[in-house]
């Protein structure tokens, strides 16, 4: 046989079907146990006394005694508590049953047994196997299930012969269901087409589906309240059903590979119909002995549904075809009786799995018996108290007492910490106490009794031992004592000696040395653990931040000298400081030999599982050994969903087995990876990116990197600038660097930090003054947050925060920072070492840099002009403190394009002088073209090399270029690219020049030239020329020209003695040369007058989006408007006090009320005779209406004068606003306001 690789599995049809099939047999199950429970006096939380219960007889006595038992069993491991101990029976009862029936029907669909289940006319729509029942033994069709009943004990002792964990009775089988539920279900199942029935993957999915309520609802617990996962809930929530080509490469690499390498090439084990993805590196396979197939085992020790063990079973197939000492037919029986073992902690699980390998065994040889499949469940139970006692009695010796000590210590918590027990080095511990005793006489002895005894030498049947051999014969004298407990008989007796059985079982497994080890372990972090399990890992792994860390140790643990461990994990481990540990004790101790870094949407039924499978050997390698990673992450557009991953690494498998290159296929020296600080698995830099660490120093070599200012309350320390009073910024407060925004070199001046009194306030109120030392220096900060790296220079009496962290040093310059903080190189560099959204102190310490730089001071200049170009940038932003309005001043000559063309100019030749520094960095570290390709795929492309038309270009310096494609285009290409520019849409400048492939200098000046911004930028470049106007009739800003400004703080439409427009008309026409000419500009890009814009959409649509710290609205302008708009206004922050209400009720509301009234009063003496003028009348209802509206509002408004409503500074806006809003006086409610509101 073949291995089948790409097997297609079921449908999503059939998936479909399976779980809708599974959910609803399962409530069907459990509502007829509880049902049934209740009847023998067990009910959701309380158990009645079985005397109190006289309807039942002698037999339901048995019975209720037996579900005590159970219930004992379960209350053992609950600490008591009842509801949960019910809970947990009637879950497995469930699981036991719904598991038999799944069982039968596949058995049944592939002929291994007489149809049981699916009924048949010819049979008198009875299956045939109740058909023959009837024939036979007619008198059981009288029973109330027609005989059915003895139909089914029938196949389950024909079955149950040779897969007992499934078919034999226990106390989960302890009630009998209703004939009818039983029926219902059955007809569930067989209603499944039996196509479904005989894949491979369908126990698999019955196992998945079985537990994805009760998950949801963890999920649910876990986020709404907390939850710590314990108990048996940890088996239910780590459920994760491995696909199968994930499968196919785990085992394909590590047992196919073990085979290749013992049989030294003359095995066909890796051929495509085989093992289609073992395509190993030459270097990387190791002289193995041989051994004979029998002898080589392979453990999974989360084994769910046995998914792995099954697919290793194609595998050891044709290994022993190859070997050719078993006859074919008996091959099965082998593989299961020698190869195979598997370990869960879900005993629904263990099931699943050994009936999957026994199917897969019968598939092959029906008429062949099957006498051992070694799967445990670590389920057990180990109660407490006499019984206990009484085994330990009964031990031979003092040595062999303690050992079941600890060995019964040991499985105290099995149930949630399986095969991550470790009990072998504390019974090392006391076997050596034991043996100092021993060979200080020189004496010992183990009898056959399975005692110590003393003698001249360690000696057994006359044949000299060593001590690890004498010691494994007293773990087996250990296990035979355990095993004399199954001779109990009461029902409790029974249970207790059931537990220590399987204890036994597991116990054997666990002591086992694998030659291949897979796993797809349980994932849980830590801060999800219930206390048990956080401690035990936390005490006995390095790998403690998630349970699949512990596992990767205690795979390795269980492996062979030599042997292979196959596992698939998340990814982060390679990556987390918390498991900086973890990778040490790897990279030290394992050799990783194949890895597939799959990411995100390796699993399709959880997508956000970011995986990746790999192989390890269990020992270190030699610095010649290679390591193989693929790296297919969602991010790369050929394996960005499910689908793609599986067609990806078919054809990463392909082009190994036939020899090509693949550009997603690193290799490299672990050891390189140890040249790395906390050792990130950094693979995809391939092995010139990773010499550089080697190479150079690290920024922590020549600099220190520190982290700032934590205030823990930035709503009452951090501001931004336009919140301050002007006086007080410099003073009181103080730059602050938070995470900031993308722009690299610098950035805005928009956060400010009280101060204070030096910082005493900050202190007082528990703020954690880190670094405190570096604090008003001169540097550079880097943002912690963003898709990549972002350098930035610090001005003197700035102060940085713990959001954006400051790199000092006295080797290089801090203009020599920049160029490697913000280079590709760099960036590349620190997405590999933190390839979350956040970048930490750690990551930038670990960065390589020149201290010595060929083109120094090219690199140097250019990153001086990138400040300066973000220098500018913020003069032109009204919310920076850097803003100048006399610079913008200068720039308004024309139209209000003019401010997009400045800023758009800055910015390319911002990207012109980061594209030229990244490729002159390049060629100080000596990076090749393919590393830059790499580098650049997923990261900003370099704009400078795109050519510049020698005259359609922006301003920018000479110096440039001596690295820039100056070029002559023609007519026809200047056309093609403004076509192309038009057709785009919302792009960025850096988006244009690359779709144009044209320098973004070039491009910038074509969009000014022809006119080629969009509606959305002219509209938002219209609506700052308004903001700014605003800003200087409020006196705001500093002018050079003679601009109108206001009497007071507030701006009101429909004012008596203060036009608005003519503020406005007088304002442009100081602004611009043509002020006729840019009002018609400012009306076509704004849709609008511009005063009616101010009024209707300048503060709901503009204003609260651009002043917007921290995702809140807090605008400086305050738009306060009647409920139907009959009167509006804007009153500026700063110039609101005490009197601000007093005055826009006197001076503004009471005025424009006696004005509506004056004019009432005129037009109903003009509409009081027999026939009105209609428009009058109009009129004259408009009136009224604002009268109305307006008095409403002053009312509003004296309210809030009555109730001492002003702004307190100190607080902020967002604080202010909140209590204004509550009077619903804005023109709209805010976001995040309760409110809401919307005139």
């Amino acid at each position: 046989m073949s291995t089948t690789h790409a097997q297609p599995g079921l449908s999503s049809d059939q998936r479909s079907n399976i779980r809708s099939t599974i959910l609803s047999t399962r409530h069907t199950l459990e509502d007829e146990l509880r049902r049934q429970l209740e009847r023998y006096g067990i009910y959701e939380n309380k158990r009645l006394p079985l005397e109190d219960l006289s309807h039942l007889s002698a037999e339901d006595r048995h019975t209720r005694r037996t579900l005590d038992a159970a219930i004992e069993r379960e209350l053992e491991s609950t600490e008591g508590d009842l509801e949960r101990s019910i809970t947990n029976y009637v879950r497995e009862a469930t699981k036991t049953y719904l598991n038999r029936f799944v069982a039968l029907k596949t058995i049944e669909v592939r002929g291994l047994v007489e149809e049981t289940i699916t009924e048949r006319p010819e049979y008198g729509n009875r299956s045939y196997v109740h058909h023959t029942v009837a024939e036979i033994a007619g008198e059981l069709t009288n029973a109330p299930d027609d005989g059915f009943s003895a139909a089914l004990d029938l196949a389950y002792q024909e079955i149950g012969a040779e897969i007992r964990m499934i078919f034999e009775d226990s106390e989960h089988t302890a009630i009998d269901l209703d004939a009818q539920v039983r029926e219902e279900v059955l007809d569930d199942l067989d209603a499944i087409d039996d196509d479904a029935w005989k894949s491979d993957e369908a126990l698999g999915w019955v196992y998945q589906y079985f537990g994805e309520e009760e998950r949801e609802e963890i999920d649910e617990r876990v986020d709404e309240e907390n939850y710590k996962i314990a108990g048996t809930d940890i088996a239910t929530k780590t459920q994760l059903f491995t696909p199968r080509y994930i499968v196919e490469w785990m085992v394909d690499n590590s047992l196919g590979r073990l085979w290749l390498e013992m049989q030294d090439g003359r095995s066909s084990i890796n051929d495509e119909d085989n093992c289609f993805y073992l395509a190993p590196l030459e270097d990387s396979l190791t002289d193995r002995e041989t051994k004979p197939v029998k002898d080589i085992t392979v453990l999974d020790p989360a084994c769910g549904s046995g998914h792995m063990l099954f697919y290793a079973f194609d595998v050891l197939y044709q290994m022993y075809l190859e070997e050719s000492e078993v006859p074919e037919k008996y091959i099965p029986r082998e593989i299961l009786r020698n190869n195979l073992y598997g370990v869960d902690i879900d005993s629904g699980a263990a099931q699943i799995a050994a009936l999957s390998l026994y199917l897969k065994a019968k598939d092959q040889s029906p008429d062949v018996e099957i006498p051992q499949l070694n799967i445990v469940s670590a389920d057990a139970v180990l109660i407490n108290g006499e019984r206990k006692e009484e085994i330990l009695e009964r031990a031979g010796s003092d040595l062999e007492r303690e050992i079941l000590e600890q060995i019964w210590n040991s499985f105290g918590d099995i149930r949630e910490l399986g095969s991550l027990v470790q009990f072998e080095d504390r019974i090392d511990e006391v076997l050596d106490e034991y043996r100092e005793e021993f060979e200080a006489t020189g004496q010992a002895q183990f009898t056959s009794g399975g005692g110590l005894t003393s003698q001249s030498t360690f000696v057994a049947g006359g044949e000299e031992e060593s001590w690890d051999e004498i010691k494994s014969r007293l773990m087996q004298s250990v296990q035979d004592l355990a095993s004399e407990a199954l001779e109990h008989n009461d029902p409790i007796e029974e249970m207790f000696a059931a537990e220590v059985g399987k204890t036994v079982e597991l116990l054997d497994v666990l002591m086992g040395e694998y030659d291949t080890v897979v796993s797809n372990p349980p994932y849980l972090q830590s801060k999800k653990m219930g206390e048990t399990l956080k401690d035990y890992i936390r005490d006995h792994y390095v790998g403690k931040y998630d349970v699949y860390g512990a596992f990767i140790e205690r795979c390795l643990s269980f492996s062979s000298e030599n042997g292979h461990v196959s596992m698939v994990t998340p990814e982060n481990f390679m990556f987390l400081y918390y498991f900086r540990g973890l990778r040490k004790k790897l990279l030290n101790e394992s050799y990783f030999v194949e890895a597939a870094h799959l990411s995100r949407y390796g699993f399709e039924q959880q997508k956000d599982a970011y995986t990746i499978p790999f192989v390890l050997r269990g020992s270190a390698p030699s610095d010649e050994d290679p390591s193989r990673f693929y790296r297919m992450t969602h991010e790369q557009d050929q394996y960005k969903d499910y689908e793609r991953k599986i067609t990806g690494l078919q054809e990463i498998a392909e082009a190994l087995r036939s020899g090509e290159e693949h550009d997603d296929v690193y290799v490299f020296s672990q050891s390189r990876i140890d040249d790395i600080g906390r050792r990130p698995f950094l693979y995809w830099f391939g092995e010139e990116t990773l010499s550089l660490f080697s190479e150079h120093p690290s920024i922590d070599d020549i600099g220190e990197v520190k982290q700032g200012l934590s205030t823990g309350d930035d709503d009452r320390f951090v501001r931004k600038s336009w919140e301050v009073p002007k006086e007080e910024i410099g003073d009181r407060y103080k730059r602050f660097q938070k995470s900031g925004t993308d722009s690299e070199y610098y950035d805005y001046a928009e956060d400010y930090v009280d101060w204070g009194d030096s910082g005493n306030d900050l202190r007082d109120a528990g703020a954690n003054l880190r670094n405190e030392d570096f604090y008003f220096e001169e540097g550079v900060t880097f943002r912690a947050f963003g898709n990549h790296f972002v350098g930035r220079k610090q001005p003197e009496g700035s102060i940085f925060s713990h959001k954006s962290h400051a790199v000092f040093s006295d080797e290089i310059s801090d203009e020599l920072l920049l160029a490697n903080l913000n280079s590709t190189l760099h960036r590349f560099i620190g997405n590999g070492l933190n390839p979350g959204l956040s970048f930490e102190v750690g990551d930038a310490k670990r960065f390589p840099v020149k201290t010595d730089y060929e083109y120094q001071s090219t690199l140097t200049e250019l990153v001086s002009t990138g400040i300066q170009e973000r220098r500018e940038i913020s003069q032109l932003t009204e919310t920076s403190a850097d803003f100048d309005g006399e610079e913008l001043e200068r720039l308004l000559e024309s139209s209000a394009i003019d401010l997009r063309y400045a800023e758009e100019a800055a910015q390319a030749r911002i990207l012109t002088v980061h594209g030229i520094s990244d490729t002159l960095l390049f060629e100080e570290y000596e990076i090749s073209p393919e590393t830059q390709e790499q580098m650049y795929a997923n990261l900003p492309k370099n704009t400078a090399e795109y050519p510049v038309d020698r005259n359609v270009h922006v301003e920018y310096p000479e110096f440039l270029n001596q690295n820039l494609e100056v070029v002559d285009l023609d007519d026809e290409q200047l056309d093609s690219a403004i076509e192309a520019l038009r057709s785009l849409d919302g792009v960025t400048l850096r988006e244009a020049a690359e779709e144009t492939e044209l320098s973004p200098l070039t491009v910038a000046q074509l969009r000014y030239d022809h006119n080629l911004y969009t509606n959305d930028e002219q509209t938002a470049a219209a609506g700052r020329v308004v903001s700014l106007v605003v800003g200087w009739l409020f006196g705001r800003w500093d002018s050079g020209s003679n601009l109108p400004t206001l009497d007071d703080e507030i701006l009101a439409f429909d004012h008596s003695t203060t036009s608005v427009k003519n503020l406005f008309s007088e304002a442009l026409g100081a602004l611009f040369q043509d002020a006729v000419q840019a009002e018609r500009d400012l009306e076509s890009a704004l849709g609008d007058q511009p005063v009616n814009w101010l009024r209707e959409n300048f503060f709901r649509y503009h204003h609260v989006d651009e002043y917007k710290p921290r995702g809140e609205r807090s605008p400086i302008y305050w738009q306060l408007e009647s409920p139907n708009g009959g009167f509006s206004c804007y009153v500026y922050y700063h110039g609101i006090d005490s009197n601000t209400l007093p005055k826009l009720r006197g001076q503004y509301l009471d005025p424009r009320i006696g004005e509506l009234e004056n004019e009432l009063e005129t037009l109903n003496a003009q509409t009081s005779g027999d026939d009105p003028d209609k428009g009058l009348l109009k009129r004259k209802e408009e009136v009224q209406n604002d009268l109305d509206d307006i008095r409403e509002f002053r009312d509003t408004v004296d309210e809030m004068i009555d109730d001492g409503v002003t702004v307190a500074v100190e607080k902020g806006i967002w604080e202010n606003i909140q209590e204004w809003d509550q009077y619903e006086v804005l023109e709209t409610g805010l976001p995040k306001l309760k409110s809401s509101y919307s005139r």
